[in-house]
Order: C-alpha cells, then structure tokens, then sequence
C-alpha cells in the first residue's frame, strides 16, 4: 500500500532558498563594500594629491619670483650703470671742450657735442633715478607676495583638504583626530622644508656660507656684460706705438653689489673711468723697457642706488671692471663726485629651502586619513532586522565602526625630461644634476607609498577613536 509524503519539497526548497538569500545578501555586501572602500581610496588619494599640488604651487610660486627678484636686482645694477656712464661721457666731452674748444671749427664741433651730451645727460639722470625708486618698490612688493601665498597655504591647507573630501564623497570626513601625521607633515612643508632668509637670521650650511649670501652670489652671478664689466682698450688713433713712446687709452666700468655690515643693507654701485696712458722706453741699469705709464684721466663717472655705501672708501682694484687697478686717477676723481640716484633698500628677505632640506629633490610623505561611518556604507548591517545573530554582515564589524582609508603623496623636484628631449634649453649647460631649490620652478606632485609607521599609527589611533 502506497503512501503520499507531502511538503518534503516545499521544506527542501526553504532550506536552498535560505542559502541563496544569504548568498545574494553577502554578495551585495561586497559588492557595496568594494565599492565604498574604492570611492573612499580615492577620495584619500585626491585630498594627498591636492595638498602636495598646493605645496608644489607654492615653491614654483616662490621659484619664480625669486628669479624675478633676480632679474629686478640686475635690472638697479643697470640703471647706475647707465648713470655713472652718462656722467663719464659727459664729464669726458666736458674735459675735450676745455682741452679743444679753442681750435677753429673743431672747437665748435666738440662744443655742439658738449651741449648734447650734457642736455641728455640732465634728462637721463632722474629717469634712472625714478627706475631706481621702481625697481625698489617692485622688489619689495616681490617679497611680500611669498609671505602672503606663504601664509595662506598654510592656512587654506586643512581647509581645502576638507572641502576636497566633501567634494568626492559628501558621506566621508577628515576626522583631524585620525590624522595628526597630515598635520606634522603640512608643518614640515611650510615650516620645516622651505624657510624666510634675511641678512639677520642666517645660520651657515656645510660649505660655511647661508643662503642669503647664496642669493647674493647668485645676483651678481646673473648680471648681463655690460653689468658685471664694460672694459676694454680703445684701438686706432686711441692705442699706438711709435718707438721710442707708446700711449694706450683704456675704458675701464662695471656695477657691483657692496655689503655694508652684517645688518646693513647693500647698495648697488658703478663706475666708469677712460684713461690716455703714455710710456717710454728706456735703458737703465735694471735693463732696458717701457716705463712711465703716465696717466691723463679722460672722463668719469660714479653712482650708487643709496647713501650707505661710499665709493671713495672701497679699495678694491678687481671691482668695476678692475678700474682702480687700471685708470688710478680717473678712479679717484671719480669716487670724489659719486652721485646717489634712487633709494634702493637692499636685498629683501626670501624664501629658500632651509639647511636640512638642501640637496633633497623629494619632500616626506604627506599622509592624509579619510574615514566613512559603518552606518553610511548601506550593507545589511545597517538593515535593522531579525535578531543580533542572525545579522548576515556580523562579519562585517570595521575598526572603529567606520571605514578608513590611507593615501600618501610627495613633493618632488625633475627637471621634464619630455622638454629635455625636445630641447636643449631645458638641459643644464654643464650637464650636472641639479637638486631641488627655490629658483627653478621643477616642482611636481606624485602619490607615493605609505610606510609601515604610518600605516601602524593609522591603525592605533583608529581602535582607540
């Protein structure tokens, strides 16, 4: 006799579709948590990325205008240079006319051209003196701009790293409790890496110098020819040997940047001198050759950007083109009726990298932490349903109740090869490597590994939030 067993099936077909409940609910958490943990990564990614950019726009900021302070330093150089060669010339057609005037027709001619050259030379004079004044202005203006970015990425930092969070993922936070690191390392690059130099506050590095000194190399490195040395010998009737006299006339200039003191700014000076040098030759009983080397000042000329400096006193013969060691005479006269054009304050404070970070290309990781709220990452386990232990996503439990993610970036200085490639120009001249600094403006963003600390850090404060 037969019977009929009836709901086995139905009993069965619960029992598989319980299994595929769970299957389907797991595989939705997974999914959602891959998908909210990529969003947040990169969430992280980009606020490390952004911080680093902000970095990287400050020190190309400051790159560039140190090279602009530079160029506007060399700039105060040419106008006294300008100045102090009108007054030669002027003071040269002047001596030619006292000399010369009284001849018939020539006299006339070099008359005309005293008239000339004195009318241009009162007009240049307080057109030089006002650009003095300018380049002054400009100079200061220069480094009060890298105080200001300075400070507000500083300040914009954490502020913009937040908005940059929001931005990406509305449901994320940077919680600042989690993210000391990101704060240490915003104070390493504003703070640590990069520092304000001044003639007062400078300490030297391992080649026994400081930056400020640098940058004043680096000024007067950077002057143009006619700057950094106008001498030469005149040819022709001017430099000729007829035996047993000789007469050379040597035009001697340049510009120099004099220090004043420790704590005294620095002035810009010139001077420009043209000399008739005669000599015999001679026998005696040391021999026989040329001597006299007898010295007739032609023309000069000496200015400086301020009053602090006084040409007279400085005895250097290699300044201004060598011109004390070459036209001793005109030098002294010239000195004698130095002329101030302008009211130049000196080199202005910059900024540079500071001693320990000289010789890096590469700044410290700059960590940041991003962190969502478990509740906001839609698994079953925000569902309130069924008891505790029946909860498919207990397995699920995060640190902290929240998600976290990691991301770390750097600042780092290259030259782009790809223009390197393309061109010469890019290329440094004598082809050494060149290590970061705050006068080229190399500076780029990448996203960089975290090391074990951070990661370990990240990991206490977090199971202790």
């Amino acid at each position: 006799m037969l019977t009929k067993n009836k709901g086995q099936a139905m009993a069965l077909s619960l029992i598989l579709m319980s299994f595929a409940l769970m299957v389907v609910i797991f595989s939705f958490n997974a999914s959602q948590l891959n998908l909210h943990g990529s969003k947040l990564q990169n969430t992280a990614d980009n606020t490390a990325y952004s911080i680093a950019t902000i970095a990287a726009r400050d020190f190309n900021f400051k790159a560039y205008t140190n090279r602009a302070s530079v160029a506007n330093q060399v700039a105060v150089a040419q106008m006294v240079g300008l100045s102090s060669w009108f007054n030669m010339t002027d003071k040269f057609a002047q001596n030619a006319c006292n000399f010369l005037c009284w001849v018939p027709y020539l006299g006339q001619v070099l008359s005309g051209i005293k008239s000339a050259v004195g009318s241009i030379n009162s007009v240049a004079q307080p057109v030089f003196e006002a650009l003095v004044y300018a380049e002054d202005i400009i100079l200061q203006t220069l480094s009060v701009s890298q105080q200001i970015v300075h400070y507000a990425g500083l300040v914009s930092t954490v502020v913009t790293a937040g908005d940059i969070v929001k931005a990406n993922d509305p449901k994320a936070k940077l919680d600042l409790l989690q993210n000391p690191q990101m704060l240490g390392d915003v104070k390493n690059l504003w703070v640590d890496f990069q520092k304000r130099h001044s003639r007062s506050n400078q300490k030297p590095n391992q080649k026994g110098t400081n930056q400020f000194q640098d940058f004043l190399t680096v000024s007067l490195d950077s002057r143009d020819s006619f700057s950094k040395s106008r001498s030469y010998k005149l040819n022709g009737p001017w430099s000729v040997s007829l035996f047993p006299l000789r007469w050379k006339t040597y035009k001697t200039g340049g510009s120099e940047l004099i220090s004043n003191g420790k704590y005294q700014a620095e002035t810009w000076t010139s001077m420009d001198t043209i000399s008739f040098h005669l000599s015999k030759f001679r026998c005696s009983w040391s021999g026989c050759r040329w001597r006299g080397y007898r010295e007739t000042p032609l023309g000069w000329g000496a200015t400086r950007s301020d009053s602090r400096a006084n040409i007279r006193s400085i005895g250097s013969k290699s300044y201004w083109g060598s011109s004390r060691g070459t036209n001793r005479s005109a030098s002294r006269y010239a000195g004698y009726e130095q002329e101030t054009r302008g009211g130049y304050n000196g080199v202005q404070p910059f900024y540079g990298l500071s001693n320990s970070a000289k010789s890096k290309n590469t700044t410290q990781n700059i960590a940041v932490v991003v962190s969502k709220s478990q509740k906001n990452t839609r698994t079953s386990k925000t569902v309130d349903v069924g008891e505790a232990n029946t909860n498919p996503a207990i397995n699920e439990e995060m640190l902290g109740d929240r998600m976290t993610a990691l991301s770390a970036a750097q600042v780092y200085y290259s030259r782009p090869y790809d223009l390197m490639i393309s061109s010469s120009a890019w290329r440094r001249s004598d082809r050494r490597h060149e290590y970061g600094n705050l006068y080229n403006p190399f500076w780029q963003t990448r996203l960089s590994d975290s090391t074990n600390s951070e990661r370990n850090i990240v990991l206490a404060i977090t199971r202790f939030l």
